[in-house]
């Protein structure tokens, strides 16, 4: 996705028939201050995720239409290991800290890519590099 920010790409291709249990990262960080912060969960595993699943062509959409519209939108067939389906029970963790999600990942794609593009000189090594 991040090759797409500035790039002009005629397509993206997505893996199809898969849905995924989403998160963003502020969501992440906040589980792990109250982890931090408070000892009910010492010793306890618990899922962190979110209780938005969206399936790929959704998830294409979204990113296209927040890079370009225009763009095509090609699938593939899954990799051999690719998970079809992920859905995180965060029951434990909303108990034991009281964790629920903030956002969803239609507006995490759009504030991702406005970090990104904000934050691209020294991620962008990060990530490629690694």
């Amino acid at each position: 996705m991040l090759a797409l920010v500035d790039t002009v790409p005629t397509s993206c291709v997505f893996v199809c028939d898969a849905f995924y249990d989403t998160l963003y990262i502020h969501d992440i960080i906040e589980a792990n201050h109250s982890l931090l912060t408070d000892d009910s969960a010492d010793g306890e595993a618990m899922n962190i995720g979110s209780t938005d699943n969206i399936d790929i062509a959704t998830l294409a959409e979204v990113v296209r239409d927040e890079i370009d519209p225009s763009l095509e939108i090609n699938y593939t067939e899954a990799r051999e290991g690719d998970a079809e389906h992920t859905h995180a029970d965060i029951s434990k963790a909303n108990e034991l800290i009281d964790y629920e999600p903030t956002r969803d990942i239609r507006k995490g794609v759009g504030d991702f890519i406005e970090w990104y593009k904000q934050n691209r000189e020294w991620y962008e090594p990060l990530v490629v590099n690694s």
